[in-house]
């Protein structure tokens, strides 16, 4: 795959992913995926991921405690 996708190659992409649209979506996903491309190339590269933490959502923090009366 080139570094500008075909369209085939963003359906493809798609499937791989185990999204499988009907015909009259692909146009719209293909379209979506130019504006995620473009986006992808202003991310910058000059730090590694691990420096950015992850946002993680941890449940039992937001549970009420039960009183004990």
């Amino acid at each position: 795959m080139s570094d500008t996708p075909s369209d085939e190659d963003i359906v493809q992409l798609a499937r791989q992913a185990g999204l499988v649209l009907p015909a009259q979506y692909v146009p719209e996903l293909i379209e979506a995926y130019g504006h995620v491309h473009r986006m992808i190339g202003r991310v910058s590269k000059a730090r590694p991921h691990g420096d950015e933490p992850a946002h993680v959502f941890v449940p039992s923090v937001f549970l009420q405690e039960e009183s004990s009366s």
